[in-house]
C-alpha cells in the first residue's frame, strides 16, 4: 500500500499546475467534447485531490480509496465547470471532492452519529469561530480557531468533517423548483446579479457564518436578493419597495454585504492547496 502510494505521487507531480488562463482555455473545449482536454484538467488537479483526502484519513479508511472517492468527485467538477462563472476550478471542484469523500465514508458505516464529545467540540468550535470573527473583522482560518481551542490537527480536521457532513450538497435543491441547485446560481435579468462571490458560497453553514457578521440590514438584503433563507429571489425593485427605501440604496448596502463575502471567498482559494 505504502508503495502503491509514493508511486501515485511520484506520478501525479509530472503533471504541471494549471493557470487561471489555461481552465478557462481548457474548460472552452471540454464543453466542446475534447477528451484531451478533460483529461489534462484532470490530471493537473489530481494533487487537489490528495490535499483534501489526507484530512479524512481518521475514520479508518485507507488514504488510496478516500483518493480514489475524490478523484470521482473531481471528474464530475470537470464536466459541470462553467468558467464563465468567474471563479478558479478549484475552488469548485473541492466541493465535489469534499463531497465524493464524505459520502463515501457514510457509505461504509464510519459515519453513524457524531460521538459525544465531538458534539461538544464542535458546538465550541462555531461559537468561537464567530467570535473570533466579530472581533477580528474577517473570518477566522482552521488553525487560528485550533489555537485558540488548544486542539490537536487530527481533533481540527474531524471538526471539518462533522461540519461538511452537516451541510448541503453542490446538488440540494434551492427554492421551490427542485431542478434548481445550490451550484447552479447564475446571472439573470430578473433576478439578482450577485457578482461572482455569491456562487462560491456553496457551503449554506458557511453562508450563515458569513452573515452573523453582517448588519442586520444587509443580512436581510442578501436574504431577499438571493433567496439565501427560503430559495426566493426578488429584484432590486421589489427589495426597496418592501424595505421602503431607493433602489439605489438597496444597491449600496448589497455591494458593502458583497465585499465582506469576497475577503471569504479570496481565503478559501488561498487556503485550497495548504
Amino acid at each position: 500500500m505504502e508503495y502503491a502510494l509514493k508511486t501515485y505521487f511520484k506520478e501525479i507531480r509530472t503533471f504541471p499546475l494549471l493557470t487561471s488562463k489555461d481552465e478557462v482555455e481548457l474548460n472552452k473545449k471540454i464543453r466542446k467534447g475534447d477528451e484531451k482536454a478533460r483529461k489534462r484538467m484532470i490530471q493537473s488537479n489530481l494533487r487537489l485531490v490528495i490535499n483534501i483526502a489526507k484530512r479524512y484519513i481518521h475514520f479508518g479508511i485507507p488514504l488510496l480509496d478516500l483518493i480514489e472517492e475524490g478523484n470521482l468527485g473531481l471528474m464530475k467538477a470537470v464536466d459541470k465547470f462553467d468558467h464563465k462563472r468567474g471563479f478558479r476550478f478549484s475552488t469548485y471542484a473541492a466541493w465535489w471532492i469534499k463531497q465524493g469523500i464524505t459520502r463515501s465514508i457514510s457509505d461504509q458505516g464510519k459515519l453513524i452519529r457524531m460521538p459525544v464529545y465531538m458534539n461538544e467540540l464542535v458546538s465550541k468550535w462555531k461559537k468561537t469561530k464567530e467570535m473570533m470573527a466579530q472581533k477580528l473583522k474577517h473570518i477566522p482560518s482552521d488553525e487560528d480557531i485550533a489555537k485558540k481551542l488548544k486542539v490537536s490537527k487530527s481533533q481540527m480536521e474531524q471538526v471539518n468533517f462533522w461540519l461538511t457532513s452537516q451541510t448541503s450538497s453542490l446538488e440540494a435543491p434551492i427554492g421551490e423548483d427542485d431542478d434548481s441547485q445550490v451550484a447552479d446560481l447564475v446571472q439573470d435579468e430578473t433576478s439578482a446579479s450577485p457578482d461572482i462571490v455569491i456562487k462560491h458560497l456553496l457551503d449554506k453553514e458557511k453562508v450563515d457564518n458569513l452573515l452573523e457578521l453582517m448588519t442586520e440590514r444587509e443580512r436581510e438584503v442578501l436574504d431577499m436578493r438571493f433567496g439565501l433563507a427560503d430559495g426566493k429571489t426578488h429584484t432590486l425593485a421589489e427589495v426597496a419597495k418592501k424595505l421602503g427605501v431607493s433602489r439605489e440604496r438597496i444597491r449600496q448596502i448589497e455591494e458593502e454585504a458583497l465585499k465582506k463575502l469576497r475577503k471569504f471567498v479570496e481565503q478559501q482559494e488561498k487556503e485550497l492547496y495548504r
